[in-house]
């Protein structure tokens, strides 16, 4: 079973909140916001007969941001509950709570690097309370502060990123049932959600997942029931964090899943396939941009290394039949070739195709067409493997990096069939989101294991001006075809610019006619 998969859908009503002020007091605990239930994974239960020493707790925690971004944190707190009497105290006990990265493979969030672990040992209790085990960085140099890599694939555009808290009971105490985590006040920056995950030690996986589900109130409104393990974190986030060049792919932004054509498919690992590229667009735009990007995954050992490969992009026309319902692939704008080397490490090479100057980049008309996708320009961005077969059966593939920042490829990729025929592939389910505060169902799309980045500029797709300009006629060669043109159009422009008017003054004279004389001949080429 996935872990956390409802969390994206229950993400609507986890009322996540705005503010990212330190809060550098622990938050005082009372009666009102509890509950009398709790849990230890390590205490013997229905679920567990003889417990599991040892095993942690995660609770998949959320903070509203963008794209791309890092928690700074202030301060991390796990209310832990006290069933304690005279009679029966609550066992001492130490508690340890880690802050993790998240991952995403494409179905499932799994657990990263180790970010920050503290522990805090609680003295036996003979009252039933809730302690606040907690740690503070609010007075520490902001440089010396835990700073988490927010998981952000899945959604860090829309609204949310998300991180690990673990927590496990440690000591002679820790399969005593009289201790256990449970719901405490409402977070101000980031919480769990109403679910928690159990890694066991004793397995290589997730061990169990626990989700309490929804409850409809009196107003019929839908929401969260609490959670009995909640957690509060408090801290900075700085959005739209741009990885920096040396950044070595291979940790928090990336799966270990990978696609190449030849995997499953028809065996030519030569085929074009295709990500379609999304941005804002009015009819008529088109996209000058100044990088597009790719990741391709590089699976090599020591034992068997990445074979070297050749990967060329291109930038595509996209076109639209509005019969058939669907995208097809139009004219090439521009190529370029790249070459990897051999790899005997498991990472992931970023290609960076780029154009530092605006007058040089390639201008790629948007296709506007689609009357169901208003303001929405797309085109292609396509790749192929180039080299020998072995090369080709290797252990190369295209694989989710960043989330995009500006246009990036669906969870889908078309490819094309060798007869122009496009049949296209999606990797995982797309979801839908319903914001409690408009009730409106959101459609997002999951990440591919073939994504794309366009960065550049959309504005009106503004033709370039002749490369030889007194060619009116624009047959290559300026003579007397085009001098009869210029004379026929003697005198003030009727609009401005017009053709003839090569100096763009307005009127056509003898100013022009000297341009024109100056470029007798052969247009150069």
């Amino acid at each position: 079973m996935s872990i956390f998969k409802s969390s994206i859908a229950v993400l609507a009503t986890a009322c996540l909140a705005a503010s990212a002020q330190a809060q550098l007091d622990p938050p005082v605990f009372t009666a009102g916001p509890e509950t009398t239930t709790r849990f230890n994974v390590n205490a013997t239960s229905a679920t567990y007969p003889t417990g599991r020493p040892d095993a942690t707790s995660y609770a998949p925690v959320y903070v509203t941001s963008n794209g791309g971004s890092q928690l700074r944190v202030n301060q991390a707190s796990v209310g832990i509950r006290r069933v304690g009497s005279v009679a029966t105290p609550a066992v001492a006990v130490t508690v340890e709570v880690t802050i993790l990265e998240m991952t995403f493979d494409g179905t499932n969030y799994n657990l990263g690097n180790v970010i920050e672990t503290f522990t805090q040992d609680l003295a036996a209790s003979t009252t039933s309370l809730t302690q606040v085990v907690s740690k503070s960085w609010g007075d520490a140099d902001p440089a010396v502060r835990p700073v988490v890599n927010l998981q952000t694939i899945t959604n860090g555009a829309n609204g949310y990123a998300g991180f690990w808290v673990g927590v496990r009971f440690t000591g002679d105490g820790s399969s005593s049932s009289t201790n256990g985590w449970r719901v405490v006040t409402e977070p101000v920056l980031g919480r769990s959600n109403n679910n928690f995950g159990i890694n066991d030690p004793t397995n290589t996986g997730w061990g169990a997942n626990f989700y309490f589900g929804t409850t409809v109130g009196t107003d019929g409104v839908t929401r969260e029931n609490q959670a009995r393990f909640s957690v509060n974190v408090n801290g900075l986030v700085t959005d739209s964090v741009t990885p920096p060049p040396t950044l070595v792919y291979g940790k928090i932004f990336e799966t270990g899943a990978y696609w190449l054509p030849t995997d499953a498919l028809d065996g030519v690992g030569s085929r074009w396939f295709y990500n379609s590229a999304f941005v804002a667009a009015n009819v008529g735009d088109a996209l000058t941009p100044n990088k597009v990007s790719m990741d391709v995954y590089r699976g090599g050992t020591a034992l068997t290394p990445a074979p070297a490969i050749g990967v060329e992009l291109a930038l595509v026309k996209m076109t639209w039949d509005a019969v058939a319902g669907t995208y097809g692939v139009g004219d090439v704008v521009a190529t370029q070739t790249f070459q990897l080397a051999a790899s005997e490490t498991a990472k992931t090479d970023r290609i960076d195709w780029t154009w530092s100057n605006p007058a040089t980049a390639p201008v790629v008309a948007l296709n506007t067409d689609n009357a169901g996708n208003p303001n929405i320009g797309g085109m292609w961005v396509g790749a192929r493997f180039l080299g020998d077969s072995d090369a080709l059966l290797g252990n190369n593939g295209p694989l989710t990096g960043f989330a995009p920042a500006y246009g990036g490829s669906f969870n889908s990729f078309a490819m094309d069939n060798g007869t122009g025929v496009l049949t296209t592939y999606t990797f995982n389910p797309a979801y839908t989101w319903t914001p409690a505060a408009t009730g409106v169902a959101v459609f997002y799309n999951r990440p591919s294991r073939f994504m794309v980045e366009a960065f550049g500029v959309v504005g009106p797709n503004v033709p370039p001006p002749p490369a030889c300009p007194a060619d009116l006629n624009q047959d290559g060669v300026v003579n007397g075809a085009d001098l009869g043109l210029m004379l026929g159009a003697w005198g003030p422009c009727p609009s401005s610019p017009c053709a003839a008017d090569l100096n763009l003054d307005g009127v056509v004279n003898g100013a022009d006619l000297g341009l024109m004389l100056g470029a007798w001949g052969n247009c150069p080429v």
